[in-house]
């Protein structure tokens, strides 16, 4: 299988946890499917394309920094005036809230001096365009990790031939969910000096309309080392000597996309 691989990083990131609303929390990295938005970004693809023009492809994952998280509050303008009509003034008697605050202010957390590196795999002739973009830096949309005012930047990292390995216990570099470790010997490997394991429950799949059809629990290695962990699910390795675990394509796990 095909893979190609590129590096994402920025100041500062922001992966909203689907269970916080009014204090927005953030993943420790980008699920598969912010992945696929951010392939969507750069091959300049709408929001109702790209779901189904990356659905032949694997995605992966890996941290190439140590998580690193900041808080701080962000002032909130209500703009709902009192004719339930846009009011974007900070007068209190305009608003439709019944305090008549022209504002509040919530708690928002950061990922700061995030980077990443992201795996696309497949056969689909979409990854050539890929290939031919992140080689010459170019994209159609500004890419940003996770909301539009937090920018990234990008850089080509390769591309590579990958091998399916067997189940078995190997050096995994990327995330990789609790289901494709082994019930047995699973992490009895990865329990080692500096190794620190985080687990998060993540959106791995959605539906053409965008709404989350699959969630997953993923072991994410928070200072950004390979650890080793037993396998019950593929693994693949790179012809670089990386092995890490691609998410199959969308076409091979949800109906609507076959």
């Amino acid at each position: 299988m095909k893979v190609v691989a590129f590096d994402l990083w920025g100041d500062y990131g922001h992966f909203r946890r689907f269970f916080t609303t009014s204090s927005p929390l953030t993943y420790s990295f980008p699920p598969p499917t912010a992945v696929r938005g951010i392939v969507g970004t750069i091959l300049g693809l709408g929001k109702d394309a790209y779901l189904r023009a990356t659905a032949d492809l694997a995605v992966g994952v890996r941290l190439l920094a140590p998580v690193k998280r900041v808080r701080w509050g962000q002032n909130i303008i209500f703009t709902k005036g009192t004719n339930e009509q846009f009011e974007p003034s900070l007068i209190g008697q305009r608003k439709g809230n019944t305090k008549k605050a022209p504002r509040t202010q919530v708690k928002v957390e950061y990922l700061r001096d995030a980077r990443f590196r992201l795996y696309l795999g497949g056969e689909s002739p979409l990854l050539d365009d890929l290939e031919t973009l992140l080689r010459e830096h170019r994209t159609h949309y500004t890419v940003s990790l996770g909301l539009s005012e937090l920018l990234a930047d990008f850089a080509y990292a390769g591309t590579h031939a990958a091998t399916a390995l067997p189940p078995g216990t190997y050096e995994v570099a990327s995330v990789f969910p609790v289901e494709a470790l082994d019930p047995e010997r699973g992490l009895q490997n990865a329990l080692q000096p500096g190794i620190k394991l985080a687990k998060e429950r993540v959106p791995v799949y959605l539906a053409p309309d965008r709404t989350p059809v699959r969630y997953q629990d993923v072991v994410v290695e928070v200072t950004g080392r390979p650890v080793q962990v037993s396998v019950h699910e593929p693994v693949y390795q790179l012809d670089s000597g990386e092995v890490v675990y691609l998410w199959p394509p969308a076409s091979t796990r949800i109906p609507a996309f076959r």
